[in-house]
């Protein structure tokens, strides 16, 4: 098989996993518009999952997505705009799609995906809510405080902070799933990673 060849069979791999991305993000944007829906875009699932499936050679590209449709919903809501917070979650995206693009480099199993996905959500859900107990007011910079942080939030604020990790996590494990059912069925992935070597990095 020459070169060209090689490029014509990588291509369903790949567009099928950008494709799953990008529906993603394009219903991460599209849920922020309405608050029943809060926080139920699968942002790590997108950022390690992503990684995993697309290798080292394409880790940034979850990444890049996240970052990208960061700076829209930032830039286009009134009262946010990019600052420290948009800056701490970008660190997040970049050092958590490269783990699951290194972690896919050796290992691209289901397990694997949802497990590290599981955990990318409970580290990020920390960090964003420890970044709200640094710059609000309300909360005292105490360990009681920031423990009110990670569980309740503040009382003028709904709904609670716990809720927004049971969205996630579930949001999360939905994408899975479904990246489970296109890329991990039984013998699904070999013959992707025969056909495309570009994503199985």
């Amino acid at each position: 098989m020459d070169q060209q060849d090689e490029k014509q069979n990588a291509h369903p791999g790949i567009r099928l996993i950008l494709a799953l991305l990008i529906t993603t993000i394009i219903y991460r944007l599209a849920a922020s518009h309405f608050d029943f829906l809060g926080n139920t875009a699968p942002v790590m699932a997108i950022a390690f999952g992503g990684g995993l499936l697309l290798g080292l050679r394409f880790w940034w590209v979850p990444a890049l997505l996240l970052i990208v449709s960061d700076l829209f919903l930032g830039l286009s809501r009134e009262g946010y705009g990019i600052g420290t917070y948009t800056l701490t979650s970008m660190s997040v995206y970049i050092a958590i799609s490269f783990l699951g693009g290194l972690v896919g480099k050796t290992y691209k199993a289901l397990p694997m995906m949802w497990c590290g996905t599981m955990i990318a959500s409970i580290v990020f859900y920390a960090i964003a809510n420890t970044f709200a107990w640094a710059a609000f007011p309300g909360y005292a910079k105490t360990l009681a405080g920031w423990w009110q942080s990670q569980t309740t939030g503040l009382p003028q604020f709904s709904p609670q902070s716990w809720v927004f990790l049971r969205n996630a996590l579930l949001a999360d494990t939905t994408w899975c799933v479904i990246a489970g059912i296109l890329f991990f069925r039984k013998g699904a992935f070999a013959e992707s990673r025969a056909a495309a070597p570009a994503i199985s990095e």
